[in-house]
């Protein structure tokens, strides 16, 4: 997969995600989470600092 393909997929993400949240069908907590996910089930490298923050938020509430 080259750079432009992955640019493509976050840009589908990223619009999508829009979208998702201009509808108001869903709720804002369920428009990042399914924001979140989908970076990181796409495998793009905007999924590593994704992962980074959930691991934070995550170990926040386990250690907390």
């Amino acid at each position: 997969m080259n750079q432009t393909n992955l640019w493509i997929i976050d840009t589908f993400l990223a619009l999508f995600v829009v979208m998702l949240a201009r509808s108001r069908e869903v709720s804002w907590i369920q428009v990042t989470l399914i924001s979140l996910f989908g970076f990181i089930l796409a495998g793009t490298p905007f999924a590593y600092p994704v992962w980074w923050m959930l691991q934070t938020i995550i170990g926040a509430f386990a250690i907390g």
